[in-house]
């Protein structure tokens, strides 16, 4: 599908956001006589479909097929293609050489945060500077605007088992619950683990008597899949927190230890004083 430069570009940005990978292909050095100028750009999606042209004919043809090997391999790529018909080009009779420069965009990781209290606006801040796309949830719509919570990617104002009887997270996604005065942490988790969604990391906030007794509950109903036993509860990890701030700081530890791989993680047990989540 042949549509302007400036679009294709459009296009990775909001492709980008959705959190979906793509390779995009740009032609760096065109040749005078083909159709495929220096800058002209492709994007290609997972599914094979693509937008944007790099000139067409058996160069695009040749292209597709690098982008195909690159969804596979999910690096970089540089190729040069002789345009000649001769032993040593593609089969076409344009003459000269098209460079052109394919790059990777992995999917990206989403954080949903359901609660849009005190601890949400600590701990959003810290997730976008690790790269994550954040989404906060909350049924209070009050709550959920970007004066308040200016670096979250997206504010959603919901029903909560509304919201997740639509929830469609990915594998490497991020789920955090701690809405204000934990009246529905509980049945989201509940929700979650009865959908078996399939994320990189669950945690829902709360005491450690609350956790046992929400944990229990979750245990008891037989929900089937793994889901059930990859809960984070109580949140975080144990650096002896004291502020909203620092509790913030050891869910992002959490987290990152999880998409880092670290085998042994002391969960944060949170044993009296405030919960700053209001």
């Amino acid at each position: 599908m042949e549509i302007p430069i400036n679009d294709v570009l459009i296009k990775a940005v909001e492709t980008l956001q959705q959190g979906s990978a793509f390779v995009l292909a740009t032609v760096v050095v065109g040749a005078e006589k083909t159709p495929g100028r220096s800058g002209f750009k492709l994007i290609s999606y997972s599914d094979g479909s693509f937008a944007g042209t790099v000139g067409g004919g058996k160069l695009e043809r040749l292209v597709m097929e690098e982008c195909r090997r690159l969804h596979e391999s999910h690096e970089n790529s540089f190729q040069e293609y002789n345009l000649t018909d001769d032993e040593n080009g593609i089969g076409m009779l344009c003459g000269g050489v098209a460079k052109v420069f394919f790059e990777y965009f992995s999917v990206g990781r989403k954080a949903f945060v359901f609660g849009a209290g005190h601890l949400c606006r600590s701990l959003v801040p810290i997730l976008r500077s690790l790269s994550f796309y954040t989404i906060v949830i909350d049924n209070r719509p009050e709550y959920v605007n970007l004066n308040r919570i200016p670096q979250a990617n997206e504010v959603i104002s919901s029903d909560y088992e509304e919201f997740i009887s639509k929830f469609k997270p990915g594998r490497e996604d991020t789920i955090v619950i701690f809405t204000h005065g934990h009246l529905y942490d509980y049945d989201i988790l509940d929700q979650i683990c009865r959908k078996n969604l399939q994320v990189k990391y669950l945690g829902m906030i709360g005491s450690k008597n609350k956790v046992k007794e929400a944990l229990k509950g979750i245990s008891q109903a037989g929900y089937k899949g793994n889901l059930v036993n990859q809960i984070h509860a109580p949140i975080g990890l144990n650096i002896g927190k004291r502020t909203t701030q620092e509790i913030a700081i050891a869910i992002a530890a959490e987290i990152l230890a999880i998409y880092n791989g670290v085998k042994e993680i002391r969960s944060l047990t949170l044993t009296g004083g405030k919960n700053e989540n209001d």
